[in-house]
């Protein structure tokens, strides 16, 4: 990890787990810089996904780097299963320098939170949209058995 950053891995590890957990309400867990940007700690949780929008879709939104760690949904009518996304937000308006690092910092959040079926980076926010994270979960799944359309 770059010098000077660090993960407040107790909380996101807590976080992550809680995503996971089947029992848990818990959809996704939004990790972004805090303490003048020396620490990726946990910025929020909840089960309302459009929380996270709102805030990436704001004016603040613009100049945030956050990661993301959601839960949903995917299958046909014969098979529902949870699946996990981890995203990378970048606003299109946070610094080369910075965004370099990132692709560095990142590996640490990885190493926490080591599961999921597909990886997303972006600063579109068209492409943090439910609908076309779940299509692009459901693709990489291979085949989608079911009645057909």
């Amino acid at each position: 990890m770059p010098k000077g950053v660090s993960v407040d891995e107790e909380a996101v590890a807590a976080g992550y787990q809680d995503v996971r957990d089947d029992e848990s309400e818990t959809k996704f867990l939004m990790l972004t810089y805090q303490e003048d940007n020396t620490k990726i700690s946990v910025h929020k949780s909840g089960s309302d996904y459009s929380e996270v929008l709102t805030e990436l879709g704001g004016e603040d939104g613009e100049s945030l780097r956050a990661y993301v760690y959601l839960r949903v949904v995917t299958g046909d009518e014969m098979s529902k299963r949870h699946k996990f996304v981890l995203l990378t937000w970048c606003g299109p308006s946070v610094p080369p320098l910075k965004k370099a690092k990132m692709s560095l910092e990142k590996s640490q959040v990885k190493t926490l939170m080591k599961n999921y079926a597909v990886e997303i980076q972006t600063s579109e926010l068209e492409d943090m949209a439910l609908d076309n994270i779940i299509e692009r979960v459901r693709k990489s799944g291979g085949a989608n058995y079911g009645p057909g359309k």
